[in-house]
């Protein structure tokens, strides 16, 4: 946490590639739509579905996101942890599509106190659009350069891609470490 100060500095002025529980993420202050479409212009691609944004914890997801009891459970239950949930957004701005926002609540303590100190960021992997997300930031810096200013080193990590789940519609996207029974189950207050 000794970097944060620095990080918190570096994010007003442009994205930074860190860690979370899973794989590497590019982060940026969702509020500011400059740092936010410089996100999707280092990715080379549009943003056509809810982009992960990062939360600090529920009450913070409960001002952006509508949801009801079972969408609480779930995050009481799954979060903070490897689980994106796609919820029907509160709000309107240019990080909302189609009306829905994809929650997450990273178990990384580093994303977390991010997120409290400047409210909701991106989360979406550090890779360009057509190269595979990586583990491992060399690979990161590989692809991106210099185009990013700020990489933190999390070492080599060993998770897969987050769990990702359209609560609106009850479809599982992509399974990661959390499976759709467990989510099922949270939902229902198991």
């Amino acid at each position: 946490m000794q970097n944060l100060p620095k990080i918190i500095d570096h994010l007003k002025r442009a994205p930074v590639v860190m860690p979370t529980e899973t794989l590497y993420a590019i982060v940026a202050p969702v509020m500011d739509k400059n740092l936010f479409d410089q996100v999707y212009s280092l990715k080379n691609m549009k943003m056509n579905t809810a982009s992960p944004i990062g939360f600090y914890g529920l009450r913070d997801m409960e001002r952006f996101c509508a949801m009801d009891q079972g969408a609480k459970n779930i995050v009481k239950k799954l979060m903070p942890g490897p689980l994106t949930l796609i919820m029907n957004a509160k709000v309107d701005g240019h990080w909302v599509v189609n009306k829905k926002i994809a929650a997450r609540i990273s178990s990384n303590n580093l994303i977390r106190e991010v997120a409290r100190e400047i409210g909701p960021v991106t989360l979406i992997g550090a890779n360009i659009r057509g190269f595979k997300l990586s583990s491992d930031l060399k690979e990161i810096i590989a692809q991106f350069g210099n185009k990013i200013s700020l990489y933190v080193d999390g070492g080599n990590l060993k998770g897969s891609p987050s769990t990702i789940y359209d609560y609106t519609t009850k479809t599982l996207i992509r399974e990661g470490s959390i499976s759709i029974r467990e989510i099922r189950g949270a939902e229902n207050g198991l």
